[in-house]
């Protein structure tokens, strides 16, 4: 059971065909390999039963990944894949929205998080410091707001988007929910800085909403799933 339940989730995750291959071939002469071993220290156990079920799974798995909703799972994976939690995650993927969607316009609320007195801290702290202060807040913002529901958009200052990817009547109330949730875990966060280095980042949350465009922007040097504002 173990072993058709691991096949069958290495078939499904894995994007590359001959790398699902090379795993599953890999397992299953392990398992013969095990039955083996086993026999040389005087216990006898027959592989052929988890043998077959590895290869069905692996099968069953094939068959999945190159469905509809299997090539949905990986083409959500390869672009949003660390950008939203596994519950957002789950809610988008058995919806019935198209993905990956083509760009429109869309009314929905953004949180940004930043330090506003960076400057002050950059000129402080030793360049190590520094480095280590800026990516310990992005990674509390980030994992706050994906917990909150939202989708983490462009590349630069921890974003989020509420509603942009299933639209959202409630996307300004739980964008609010969402503010409200990061300034517990910034005093924390704030406490702790002060500890190690007697500084104290200021940081700070914004809230816009209303109508944006919505889609996925590609460029020589980046690509990604991201919104902006479209004024009316």
């Amino acid at each position: 059971m173990l072993l058709g339940f691991g096949l069958a989730w290495t078939t499904v995750r894995i994007h590359s065909v001959a790398l699902k291959m090379v795993v599953a071939a890999v397992a299953l002469l392990e398992t013969a390999a095990l039955s083996w071993l086993l026999q040389q220290g005087g216990i006898t156990w027959s592989p052929y039963t988890a043998l077959g079920a590895g290869a069905l799974a692996t099968v069953l798995g094939l068959i999945y990944s190159q469905s509809k909703a299997g090539r949905r799972r990986r083409c959500m994976e390869a672009v949003l894949g660390g950008r939203l939690s596994r519950e957002t995650f789950r809610k988008f993927l058995a919806s019935k929205s198209p993905f990956p969607f083509p760009a429109e316009k869309r009314d929905l609320s953004v949180v940004q998080c930043e330090i506003s007195n960076r400057n002050e801290l950059a000129a402080k702290l030793s360049a190590p410091d520094f480095i280590a202060l800026t990516n310990a807040f992005s990674d509390v913002a980030a994992n706050g707001l994906m917990e909150s529901g939202g989708v983490l958009i462009g590349s630069e200052l921890p974003r989020a988007a509420f509603g942009a990817l299933l639209a959202d009547p409630a996307h300004a109330a739980q964008a609010s929910e969402a503010a409200r949730a990061l300034e517990e875990r910034f005093e924390g966060f704030r406490r702790d800085c002060f500890e190690r280095s007697g500084l104290e980042p200021n940081c700070k949350v914004i809230i816009y909403s209303g109508p944006m465009i919505v889609g996925f922007f590609e460029s020589a040097i980046s690509c990604g799933f991201d919104v902006v504002p479209a004024a009316e």
